[in-house]
């Protein structure tokens, strides 16, 4: 399991779990609290990730200003890429919600492009070990 932090400037701090261990579910757990989440959120969350039901899962607390999200082992490199977008579509919704900016133009574009971009930089190690698709 490897956890990534980082800030968006001051406006958003994205903390990512990649290959989820549930051995240290606490850790993901205490942030999830740390944020507002309620015992029946992270059971939820829990339940998706833990039974397959979800490749990964985002957790956005908009008073807080941060997104939690968490992606199981992936088995393909396409399968890594269409959830390194699809949770970092889900932050960036987040975020222009909060900030009541509309999601057209360049603010949005670059904001998802800056997501995609810190995330694969952990992502482009665990694509590696994958197969092609």
């Amino acid at each position: 399991m490897i956890k990534q932090v980082f800030n968006i400037e001051t406006y958003w701090k994205v903390v990512v779990f990649y290959n989820m261990d549930y051995h240290f579910f606490n850790d993901a757990r205490q942030e999830l609290i740390n944020i507002g989440a309620t015992v029946l959120d992270i059971d939820e969350l829990y339940d998706m990730m833990i039974t397959g039901k979800a490749k990964a899962v985002t957790f956005s607390s908009l008073s807080a200003h941060t997104s939690i999200i968490i992606f199981n082992i992936h088995k393909s490199k396409s399968d890594y890429l269409d959830s390194i977008v699809h949770e970092a579509e889900h932050v960036k919704q987040a975020m222009l919600k909060v900030y009541k900016v509309e999601d057209a133009g360049e603010p949005p574009a670059y904001t998802i492009g800056y997501l995609i971009s810190q995330m694969y930089q952990v992502f482009q190690s665990l694509i590696c070990n994958c197969r092609d698709s």
